[in-house]
């Protein structure tokens, strides 16, 4: 596939949105919207007696509460893995002195190119308050993780990269 010509329709402070015209191998031609993502990163924290630290916040979209791991954008100039420690400490308070990168994702490869960088954090230790971002307003908790597998399969964890990244912890 190749694109022809790319029309910029929106540009956020996350995401812009493109209308391209493209030609399939066939020759034939289409249009496809494409939104760009930043970066961003999952953080499968799980203390010693497999609680997995997880938040609760809004997700306006969608118009509900949702249970999910700490997670973030990566910053410009910042490594996958630095967001995490950032974003993990920013929303819990909690810091981590075992990383374990698990996988990236590319949760909706049909219009976004957004990659999730999901990591597993270990030996827990709280070291602060949370320090959220001015419009952020979440609670954190420690989850069992056999309630949080619960959860998941009564559909009441619903979030992507909360699935994988616990159902991946678990299955180290």
């Amino acid at each position: 596939m190749k694109m022809c010509k790319r029309q910029e329709i929106f540009q956020g402070k996350i995401i812009k949105v493109f209308l391209d015209d493209v030609e399939l191998a066939d020759g034939s031609r289409t249009t496809r919207e494409v939104v760009y993502h930043k970066e961003a990163v999952a953080v499968a924290a799980v203390d010693e007696n497999k609680n997995i630290l997880m938040v609760r916040q809004y997700r306006y979209p969608i118009g509900r509460d949702m249970l999910e791991l700490p997670a973030g954008l990566v910053d410009e100039g910042e490594e996958p893995l630095q967001a995490a420690r950032r974003e993990l400490r920013e929303e819990t308070g909690y810091e981590a002195a075992r990383w374990d990168l698990l996988t990236a994702i590319h949760p909706s490869p049909g219009s976004h190119n957004e990659k999730i960088h999901i990591y597993a954090a270990s030996d827990l230790k709280q070291v602060s308050d949370q320090c959220l971002d001015e419009d952020e307003i979440l609670t954190c908790s420690l989850i069992p993780a056999d309630d949080a597998v619960k959860m998941i399969k009564e559909g009441k964890i619903m979030d992507g990269k909360t699935i994988i990244g616990i159902l991946l912890y678990l299955a180290q």
